[in-house]
C-alpha cells in the first residue's frame, strides 16, 4: 500500500496550510475539512492525488466522504517545496514523523 502527501491552503476562511496523506488507492469525491476553522473544501481525489475538480455537495451526487486531517498539520506559512511523497506504510510511522518534524525545524538553519 502507497501514500501520496499534499499539502492544501484553506482560501475560504483561515488561509493557513495543511498536509493530507491519502492512499493511493481512493477516488472519488470528498470534502476536505480545514482542522483550522472547519472550512469545506469539495474536491475530486484521483488516484490519491487531489485534483483541482470541484463537485457540489447535491443528494444526487455518489458517494462523498469526508476527510479530517490532523489539527498539528497547520501551519501559516507554506513549504518551500512540497514533492508528492510516496512511501510504503512501514514508512508512516513515528520514523517518517521524526523525520518530518526535524526537517521542518533545522531546514533553513543548515545553510
Amino acid at each position: 500500500m502507497a501514500f501520496v502527501k499534499h499539502e492544501f491552503h484553506c482560501s475560504g476562511g483561515c488561509g493557513k496550510y495543511f498536509d493530507f496523506v491519502l492512499n493511493m488507492s481512493l477516488n472519488g469525491s470528498y470534502r476536505l475539512h480545514c482542522p483550522n476553522c472547519g472550512h469545506i473544501h469539495y474536491r475530486v481525489v484521483k488516484n490519491g492525488h487531489i485534483t483541482e475538480d470541484r463537485f457540489t455537495d447535491s443528494p444526487d451526487s455518489l458517494t462523498i466522504e469526508d476527510l479530517f486531517p490532523m489539527k498539528s498539520s497547520c501551519r501559516d506559512y507554506q513549504k518551500d517545496k512540497t514533492e508528492d511523497l510516496v512511501c510504503s506504510a512501514d514508512e508512516q510511522g513515528l520514523r517518517g514523523f521524526m523525520h518530518r518534524l526535524w526537517k521542518e525545524r533545522f531546514s533553513g538553519q543548515m545553510a
